[in-house]
């Protein structure tokens, strides 16, 4: 896929293979609506893409969000994937070269507790999928962006399908 070749190339970094698979296999998208945004590796146009989203973070780390980091945690360490509509910023910690064993780290954009979790994309996700992780009661349900923007675009909530209701 050319979007994950080039976003390595401009991150110099290998992606994880699970992101990738899933990449490959669903697309960008959300869980749960907009809860979890999952952003495509790279687009050409910019804006909302791991590739632009990473770059952003490490520009403004050292003004917004070093100080909320752990001392042994540099903000150059955090490649930023995604994030959760309650602000939350999604990373993979690289603790070294091999990427599939990079854990997800979480970090409030508030200020809120820096969390590592020792697991990588594929299972953080899962957890987001399954009503077992106490989010939700029911399973949540992955949403390509482009069913995601027609919904949008025809008035109807994307976590529902239906009208907003006001």
């Amino acid at each position: 896929m050319a979007g994950i070749a080039e976003a390595e190339r401009r991150l110099g970094i290998r992606l994880p293979s699970d992101y990738i698979a899933f990449i490959e296999t669903y697309g960008a998208g959300g869980i749960g609506g907009e809860a979890l945004w999952i952003p495509p590796p790279y687009r050409a146009s910019g804006g909302d893409s791991v590739a632009d989203i990473a770059e952003l973070f490490w520009e403004q780390a050292s003004e917004f969000y070093s100080r909320w980091l752990p001392a042994e945690v540099s903000a150059g360490m955090l490649l930023r994937w995604g994030f959760i509509e309650d602000g939350t910023h999604l990373f993979w910690l690289m603790t070294g070269n091999d990427s599939d064993a990079w854990p997800i780290a979480d970090l409030y954009e508030d200020g809120g507790p820096f969390t590592i979790h020792e697991d990588g994309f594929a299972a953080y996700v899962r957890r987001w999928c399954t009503p077992a992780s106490g989010l939700t009661e029911e399973a949540m349900q992955f949403i390509h962006w482009r069913e995601y923007d027609h919904l949008m675009d025809q008035g109807l909530n994307p976590s529902t399908g239906l009208p907003w209701t006001i």
